[in-house]
C-alpha cells in the first residue's frame, strides 16, 4: 500500500482590494522612479504567473505577491515594468532590467523558491 503525503502550506487568504491599493501604490512609485509608463493595471488570483504585461502596456499583477518579500516584489513590479519598454525575454531585456534592479538574476532565482505562493 503506497501511502502519498503531500507538503502543503497553508498561507491567509488576501483581499484583493488590499492588494490592489498596496501594488498599485507601489508600481507608481516605481514607475516614477525609473521613468516608465503603463497602461491599465489588473490584480488577479494566478496559478501559473505572478505577472504579466500586455502589448498595449496593461501590467496584470498576482495577488499573492504580498505573500512575498518587498524586494521580490519590486522585482516582479519592476520586471514587468521593463516589458513596456523591451516586450520579450532577450539579452537587452534583462540588461535593462538589471539597470533598474540590480541583481536581477539572483532575485529571479530567489522568487523560484516561491513557488508554492502560486495557488
Amino acid at each position: 500500500m503506497n501511502i502519498r503525503i503531500e507538503k502543503s502550506k497553508v498561507l491567509p487568504e488576501i483581499d484583493r482590494e488590499d492588494a490592489r491599493k498596496i501594488l498599485n501604490q507601489r508600481l507608481v512609485e516605481l514607475a516614477t522612479e525609473h521613468d516608465f509608463e503603463y497602461g491599465k493595471v489588473s490584480i488577479r488570483k494566478q496559478k501559473t504567473r505572478w505577472g504579466s504585461c500586455s502589448s498595449q502596456n496593461n501590467i496584470s499583477l498576482n495577488q499573492n505577491l504580498l505573500h512575498l518579500t518587498d524586494e521580490l516584489i519590486d522585482y516582479v513590479l519592476l520586471h514587468e515594468l521593463t516589458h513596456t519598454r523591451v516586450k520579450d525575454h532577450s539579452p537587452s531585456f534583462w540588461d535593462e532590467l538589471e539597470k533598474v534592479c540590480p541583481s536581477a538574476k539572483e532575485k529571479r532565482k530567489l522568487l523560484k523558491t516561491y513557488s508554492y505562493c502560486l495557488i
